[in-house]
């Protein structure tokens, strides 16, 4: 890794995290995936700074297992746990309260978003240690890096939102970020155009370009044949390709949206229409991708 990486201006302990995670995904000795995994823990460190801004809550070094605020931390490995407020009622006697745990996705000793509704502080924590719970599945975090808890003195009602609604924005923004490291940038061609992607298949499969284009062709006139033929086709994990028939269209009179005057629409006869019912896969991976947007924002 070359000293002025991003990575090398990091924490020793997640540079460690981070090594970590690395080699359990056997990527340890690529430098362009460790940056890139650097990369993200900077996207999400900054976004939890943004975020317990925005909420007021405040930074902290240390919480006591008495403290009965709710609280947020990320750990060194760029995951975040979620505490909320201790709601004080006859039946709580052990000071148990909600947690959500959300992993960083690549990790697989842990799950990717545990919650439990009854969890307990089951020690003191700093940053620097780890976070040690009872009565859940997780019962140690990697080491704290941030720590933020809800000010004195505010009502349970207020703080169990605060950090509910923190956590929803923190857990769908550190999802998308994650979602980047699922990709092989090196692995992909450098436009996706026809004549790119043609290029990048040919040199990977030992072809010629003519004979890459030969099967590419080839593949998309099965594809249109067979909807062509009232088959739904199937295309690997992105779906079905079909054509459906459009029923018959009467002749109406609207009003002209603009105007108010009436006007006709014309009558049409029965025809095919091209469908893409897209997988449940595609739709899973899509979830995170918000195209044109900056990393975080919020659309405002």
């Amino acid at each position: 890794m070359k000293e002025n990486s991003s990575f090398s201006s990091l924490p020793l302990p997640i540079q460690k995290q981070l090594l970590w995670i690395a080699a359990e995904q056997n990527r340890k000795d690529d430098p362009q995936f460790i940056e890139d995994l650097t990369g993200v823990w900077e996207k999400k460190a900054s976004l939890f700074l943004e975020q317990i801004k925005a909420v007021n809550l405040e930074l902290v070094d240390s919480v006591s297992r008495d403290d009965m605020r709710g609280v947020m931390i990320l750990t060194y490995s760029g995951s975040l746990l979620s505490i909320g407020p201790v709601f004080q009622t006859a039946t709580n006697v052990n000071n148990s309260r909600w947690i959500e745990y959300s992993s960083i996705k690549l990790r697989t000793d842990v799950p990717d978003i545990v919650s439990e509704w009854d969890a307990v502080i089951a020690a003191d924590f700093a940053t620097g240690t780890s976070v040690k719970l009872d009565n859940s599945r997780i019962s140690s975090t990697s080491p704290a890096y941030l720590i933020a808890a809800c000010p004195s003195g505010l009502d349970e009602e207020e703080q169990d939102k605060r950090v509910r609604e923190s956590t929803i924005y923190l857990t769908t923004g550190f999802m998308k970020f994650n979602r980047t490291l699922q990709i092989d940038k090196s692995n992909v061609p450098d436009q996706f155009t026809m004549k790119s992607m043609t290029r990048y298949l040919a040199k990977k499969h030992n072809l010629t370009g003519q004979q890459a284009k030969l099967l590419l062709d080839d593949f998309m006139t099965l594809i249109e044949t067979g909807m062509l033929l009232g088959e739904s086709v199937p295309v690997g994990r992105i779906g079905r390709f079909s054509i459906k028939t459009r029923g018959v269209q009467k002749a109406r009179v609207v009003k002209h949206p603009g105007t108010g005057e009436e006007m006709t629409i014309d009558a049409k006869p029965a025809m095919g229409v091209p469908k893409v019912s897209f997988s449940t896969y595609l739709k899973d991976r899509a979830v995170s991708v918000i195209s044109g947007a900056d990393d975080g924002d919020d659309g405002e």
